[in-house]
């Protein structure tokens, strides 16, 4: 299911297509599609994956526009994704609507709104989010398939792979490990787990909202569960300046580490984990 925001005018319905034509063929994550006479713009996020529609149409798309302030005329132009994207991604694409609003002096509509209003993002958040919880609670079948992080967590992750590039640029990658995610999951669980790989010998970035450790250092491949990890060996870590609670394992430490993981205790893991894709993750 998609969720929709309406864009409208004050006082009148013209603007300067050409204008919001060229607005996004500027961005080079935007491609157009044609379906009949609707022009349809498809924003791709390029590494978190999700998209967005800004759909330009022929006629119009709002139910029951008669019910708004006869002062706003309809646009024929919406923006639509997909109801179960995390809201930390919502937020993104309303960075681009907020733009829109600005340049072209639009408001906005939603079903869940009383009228049509000015872009105000807390709003707009709100009602996408109770729009989410809803579609939740009528379709448990459908979210039963995927996973779930809560939505702080999703922020972290998603917060960390958007500054990963500059990190990549900063550090020098034959000598640190700059940390991919991979999820994990166990059966008969909606709760999915954030997890890292070490080797065992390298300098490498601890990301937030790591659940898991993995080791793999060509002798032992075992899980491990960072909060026990750190208990243990916190004092090995230190912030990476400017990137807030991003940490570092040094070179200098990692020979501790592999001491503190090959040679302490740790509680077992007693579940059985699966690799999960990030795609089939929720917040709700």
């Amino acid at each position: 299911m998609d969720f929709r925001f309406y864009f409208l005018k004050e006082g009148t319905r013209i603007y300067d297509k050409s204008d919001l034509f060229n607005f996004f063929q500027s961005n080079p994550n935007v491609t157009l599609e044609k379906r009949l006479d609707d022009r349809i713009y498809i924003y791709h996020h390029p590494i978190l994956n999700f998209e967005a529609k800004f759909i330009i149409t022929s006629k119009s798309c709002i139910p029951h526009l008669e019910r708004l302030s006869p002062k706003f005329f309809d646009v024929n132009f919406l923006v639509e994704f997909n109801i179960l994207l995390p809201t930390y991604a919502v937020e993104l694409i309303l960075d681009i609507v907020e733009e829109i609003v600005r340049i072209f002096k639009f408001h906005i509509y939603n079903q869940a709104f009383e009228d049509v209003s000015p872009f105000r993002r807390a709003m707009m958040i709100k009602a996408f989010d109770a729009w989410k919880r809803a579609y939740k609670d009528n379709h448990e079948e459908e979210i039963a398939m995927y996973n779930r992080l809560d939505p702080q967590t999703i922020s972290q992750v998603y917060g960390y792979l958007l500054r990963k590039p500059k990190l990549e640029l900063l550090l020098d990658k034959n000598k640190v490990n700059i940390s991919n995610y991979f999820f994990l999951h166990a059966e008969r669980s909606r709760t999915a787990f954030v997890a890292i790989t070490w080797d065992g010998c390298s300098s490498f970035i601890l990301p937030p909202a790591v659940d898991i450790l993995y080791l793999d250092d060509g002798k032992n491949r075992k899980y491990f569960p960072m909060s026990e990890v750190l208990q243990k060996a916190e004092r090995l870590f230190r912030p990476l300046d400017g990137y807030g609670i991003i940490q570092m394992l040094d070179v200098k430490n990692t020979s501790k580490l592999h001491k503190i993981l090959t040679k302490e205790k740790f509680a077992p893991l007693t579940a059985e984990l699966k690799v999960l894709s990030m795609d089939k993750i929720l917040d709700i």
